[in-house]
């Protein structure tokens, strides 16, 4: 056992980036505010740079300060759905079955 929480674990002990880009995808949003030192420890360990930049996309929309629309700038909405949209790629495996593709 380790001093984590048992949903950080899961990310602890993601065996790979898919299962770490669905991690992130599903846990609370809270929590990636609450326990972004952690989460960043462990997805910087894992050499997971898609999920690390996922992860500063998340953080920068929900620490924004928003405009008169109430929304963050779009700037920042729209590097953080460019970042989604990745993450979403890799937890359903495509971006390594494209990687393959590109070594065969």
């Amino acid at each position: 056992m380790t001093q984590f929480l048992p949903i950080i674990e899961e990310l602890a002990h993601a065996p790979d980036h898919a299962a770490r880009a669905q991690w992130l995808l599903e846990v609370p949003l809270a929590m990636i505010i609450r326990d972004q030192v952690t989460i960043y420890r462990l997805l910087s360990a894992a050499g997971f740079h898609e999920g690390l930049a996922y992860f500063a996309a998340e953080i920068a929309a929900l620490s924004a300060t928003r405009g008169r629309d109430e929304l963050a700038p779009s700037t920042i909405r729209m590097t953080r759905e460019h970042a989604r949209i990745g993450i979403q790629i890799i937890a359903r495996g495509g971006a390594l079955e494209g990687a393959r593709y590109v070594q065969n």
